[in-house]
């Protein structure tokens, strides 16, 4: 099986997975959507959650672009005792570290919620400050799980290791669901806690029947390996509290907005990033274990190529779903959203943040693609330069559209558009990771075709949109769904192959090749 091949498998796997994860991510929103709606008790659990959150999202970047090549460079040395050397050290740093974390976060808290929503009535700070304290215990083994995940990722390993997000959600929802009407906001916590506990059981159950784990309690190493690592780690904290700064900047400026706009902001940002991550960071996954061993053999014409192959199968995952995005954002959300306290209203407001955010969603995918390229060339410096761009951009036009122009919630999904089209854009120019190489005619004439069938999906969708009977139900809602999608999909796949776009005899060998193994 030729590289290319082997990564479309991997990436089919990560994609699958990631689907199951995806998903039943959203659903843990829609559970807590169902109970909360978009109101002011859900804005002071979405605030007391945001630092728990952004913890929680550093470790699994930091995971994916930080322990996978490390773990790679260690396996490839050959050397086991050096491998657990490496895994001993990084759970050590971070357990101590992560428990250091929780305890001033939880110390902290009522500090952290007041400069986060100073629009905050009185009862909603207490109620936020008492959320936020039990939600910091979450990000210890949530930190210990992702280096498990990390390491079964680095060993290819892709099935348990993506599969974990979706048992992690599954135990979620069912603690959240089983649990609100006794316990309110606070099993919205039990849940959080529960689904990552299991998580870490599974993936720890999974590395002691298929290795022989050598923990020591280490806190010292030395070796080229830690010292990318640490420049690494470094970078993603860097880049993690800039993000941060926005984050805040940004609940700070929906505090103020009508009540129930910083939850809708909030829940169309979930979406954006699960999809980048479901069909873009899948095979940026898949790619990165490929991509560091290019650049530790030195074969940067491995590596150029590896990089091509994965924005090449990125745009035909992530162009029919953003044109299903932004034309038919009313029924997704319908059908995702509207049930129990999430009203017609919530769900008009939610459709509008929802459209203006999937706007964002092929450049927002190119730049964390292009993540993938710059952690493997051992390249953290200039991750974290771009990542700085990239926030501040975003930083300052959700200032100028809300601030200066008076957009309303929509100016910020505007703010991240425009901050993401900019970075992409001076991304290529000034060269990083080699993009002009990358970025050849090939490719070039590839994402032409991949427009005309993008061209020929709309198409399709807009005919089925005002031909079919309206939907009014959640059932309706969901076949209608099926249909335009589903053909739509075919619509675009086949203008793809008849363009000799998809590489149909290729598709086939390595579907003969996975059905014989």
């Amino acid at each position: 099986m030729n590289p290319k091949q082997q990564m479309l498998k991997s990436s089919v796997v990560v994609a699958f997975f990631n689907l199951l994860g995806g998903l039943s991510g959203i659903l843990v929103e829609t559970s807590i959507a169902a109970n909360l709606g978009l109101s002011s008790r859900s804005d002071t659990f979405y605030v007391a959650y945001t630092i728990p959150y952004i913890i929680t999202n550093l470790l699994t970047a930091t995971g994916q672009f930080s322990l996978v090549p490390f773990f790679s460079s260690l396996e490839r040395g050959k050397d086991e005792k050096e491998l657990w050397h490496g895994f001993s050290y990084v759970t050590n740093i971070l357990l101590l570290g992560l428990g250091a974390i929780s305890i001033i976060g939880a110390l902290a808290t009522p500090l952290i919620i007041h400069g986060i929503a100073p629009g905050f009535t009185h009862q909603q700070d207490v109620l936020a400050t008492q959320l936020s304290r039990w939600l910091f215990l979450i990000i210890v083994p949530a930190g210990i799980g992702e280096v498990l995940r990390s390491f079964l990722l680095s060993r290819h390993y892709f099935a348990l290791s993506t599969a974990s997000g979706f048992i992690r959600n599954v135990a979620s929802i069912a603690v959240i669901l089983l649990g609100f009407h006794r316990y309110g906001p606070q099993s919205i916590f039990l849940g959080y806690l529960a689904g990552y506990l299991l998580q870490l059981v599974v993936l720890g159950v999974q590395i002691l029947k298929s290795f022989r784990p050598r923990f020591s309690f280490i806190l010292t190493a030395s070796g080229e390996s830690f010292s990318n690592l640490r420049g690494a780690g470094t970078a993603q904290l860097g880049g993690a509290m800039a993000w941060q700064g926005v984050v805040i900047a940004e609940r700070i400026i929906a505090s103020f907005l009508p009540a129930g706009t910083l939850t809708a902001l909030n829940y169309g940002f979930r979406i954006l990033g699960t999809l980048a991550e479901l069909l873009g960071g899948s095979v940026g996954t898949a790619s990165l274990p490929m991509l560091s061993r290019a650049v530790a053999s030195g074969n940067r014409e491995e590596e150029h190529k590896t990089f091509r192959d994965t924005l090449e199968i990125s745009l035909i995952l992530l162009t029919p779903m953003a044109v299903f995005c932004l034309m038919l954002p009313h029924n997704i959300i319908r059908l995702v959203f509207q049930r129990g306290q999430f009203t017609t209203g919530a769900t008009a407001l939610m459709t509008t943040i929802f459209f203006y955010y999937s706007l964002s969603l092929l450049p927002f995918a190119f730049v964390r693609l292009l993540s993938f390229c710059l952690f493997a060339r051992r390249e953290p410096n200039v991750y974290f330069r771009l990542t700085v761009l990239h926030y501040s951009l975003v930083l300052i036009f959700d200032l100028f559209y809300v601030g200066v122009l008076r957009f309303g919630a929509k100016g910020i999904p505007l703010g991240f558009l425009t901050g993401s089209l900019l970075a992409a854009g001076l991304a290529i120019r000034r060269n990083l990771g080699d993009l002009h190489v990358t970025l050849d005619g090939v490719l070039g004439r590839f994402a032409v075709k991949n427009l005309l069938a993008a061209c020929s999906s709309v198409v399709i969708v807009g005919l089925l949109r005002f031909g079919l009977p309206r939907a009014d139900t959640s059932a309706q809602d969901f076949t209608f769904l099926c249909i335009t999608c589903g053909l739509g999909s075919v619509a675009y796949l086949a203008t793809l192959a008849a363009l000799n776009a998809l590489p149909m005899a290729q598709l086939a060998l390595l579907w003969s090749r996975e059905r014989a193994s």
